[in-house]
């Protein structure tokens, strides 16, 4: 009988556990357990598509925390993006933010990985 079996399968096995991902933080970012944020910081500037026209996008500056995936960013606001008061069950319209605020904001789709990162909104949530 050839040992060459008896030596493979454990350092098959060892191999394949090897390279799985941490099960308790997701390996990529910050724990599963709670919600992610994005970004939580203060909105620096405003920029519009044009006069009389929705807002297109805002920079924010922040911190990277715990809970948080970056520090800054120019996040998009799109017509699908949600804008909430904390703890408020309104939605707001998008001229409701104004340079100082602070926000959370939850991206959806593709981030650009720039500095700062770029990436639309899903969610805005008014802290203060």
């Amino acid at each position: 009988m050839s040992r060459a079996p008896v030596v493979a399968a454990p350092l098959l096995t060892f191999a394949l556990v090897a390279c799985g991902g941490d099960s308790e933080s997701g390996a990529s970012g910050p724990s599963a357990t709670g919600p992610v944020i994005d970004i939580r910081g203060t909105i620096t500037e405003i920029a519009t598509v044009g006069p009389d026209v929705s807002l297109g996008g805002i920079a924010i500056e922040g911190e990277e925390g715990a809970d948080t995936r970056y520090s800054s960013a120019w996040v998009r606001i799109s017509d699908g993006t949600r804008i909430w008061r904390r703890r408020d069950a309104a939605l707001e319209p998008a001229s409701e933010l104004q340079p100082g605020m602070r926000v959370e904001v939850k991206f959806s789709g593709a981030v650009a990985l720039s500095d700062p990162v770029q990436a639309t909104a899903a969610e805005i949530t008014i802290i203060d």
